[in-house]
């Protein structure tokens, strides 16, 4: 009898002290603290950035899908089709003109490509309503009656989501370049009196070496100002991050355009004949005329352009195209 008492009192006192071990062990993770890691997991930023990289990836593919529709479309002859994808301010620019969105449709009338091979696809995402793509095209046909000239294009076009449809805005082409061997990076400092005397046309530059005026096109100059003076760092600040440069020698990201410029002389460039062409609220492109020396130091003419994008209150050059003009050929 006195041994079964002694048993079940260690039996009592053995599921006492498994509760209080259970009690113990639970406490240090309440529902309450596991709750808090929860509901700040639920609304991360990167869940805001996830979301934005999906809109872009979307506009990415919507604006690729619709340039490969110009080109069916052009293979196909179907002219009409061709004719609704483009806006109405329409800008083409190559290497032997200008055309607005009638030029453009009267001129494809005489391209009668054989084959069509597109390449090498880039986009940038201006906002919802606007992006650009780039890409690489190798052709063979006719223009005019004449064989296309051999060799690549590189080609970038700017579309614009406009009472819900995407409309193709602007169009440039340059033919590819071999690259020449280049000199070493500019290394030299600012000129402090080149800058005094190559002042902005827009009016004074604010800290950043922005100009304060609203106009796409007073930033443009401000940036071949900054150029021609060697203020490389007044070029970077003007550039956004994700800059793409379309030249005749490549396809640059900013990192790479920074690097290109301080290996060029801008001393002797001349700009003029700006144009500005308004894409929506947030991005403009401006067109321009270059004299500028080629990449074996003899002056040429050239047609750039340049898309802005306003962020934060602030103008920035996103993407830019050069394209060198041709002589046209004799019949």
């Amino acid at each position: 009898m006195k041994r079964l008492l002694i048993v079940t009192l260690l039996t009592f006192v053995v599921s006492t002290l498994a509760l209080i071990l259970m009690n113990c062990t639970v406490a240090p993770t309440t529902n309450n603290n596991a709750a808090t890691p929860n509901s700040n997991a639920a609304t991360p930023v990167a869940n805001s950035n996830n979301a934005n990289a999906s809109s872009h990836a979307a506009i990415a593919a919507d604006v690729t899908a619709k340039e490969k529709q110009i080109w069916d479309a052009l293979k196909n002859k179907d002219h009409e089709a061709f004719g609704k994808m483009l806006a109405t301010d329409m800008i083409f620019i190559s290497s032997d003109g200008v055309s607005d969105k009638t030029g453009t449709i009267s001129g494809v009338k005489d391209f009668a490509p054989t084959e069509v091979n597109l390449s090498d696809w880039k986009t940038v995402v201006l906002d919802e309503d606007a992006a650009i793509v780039v890409y690489t095209v190798n052709a063979k046909g006719t223009s005019g009656g004449r064989p296309l000239p051999p060799g690549a294009l590189r080609a970038s076009s700017a579309w614009v989501k406009r009472g819900g449809q995407w409309e193709s805005v602007y169009h440039q082409d340059c033919l590819v370049e071999e690259t020449p061997s280049t000199p070493t990076a500019e290394t030299s400092k600012p000129d402090s009196n080149a800058a005094a005397s190559n002042a902005n046309h827009a009016g004074a530059a604010t800290h950043d070496g922005m100009s304060a005026s609203d106009d796409p096109v007073a930033h443009e100059k401000h940036l071949w100002d900054a150029l021609k003076r060697k203020d490389w760092d007044t070029f970077d600040a003007g550039l956004a991050e994700e800059q793409v440069e379309v030249e005749p020698s490549g396809v640059y990201d900013k990192a790479g355009t920074l690097a290109g410029v301080k290996k060029s002389d801008f001393s002797k460039a001349s700009t003029s004949d700006f144009k500005m062409t308004k894409l929506d609220a947030d991005a403009t492109l401006v067109t321009y005329m270059v004299k500028a020396p080629d990449p074996k130091g003899k002056m040429r003419d050239e047609r750039h352009s340049t898309i802005w994008v306003k962020r934060g209150g602030k103008w920035l050059a996103i993407f830019h195209h050069g394209t060198p003009v041709m002589p046209t050929p004799v019949k």
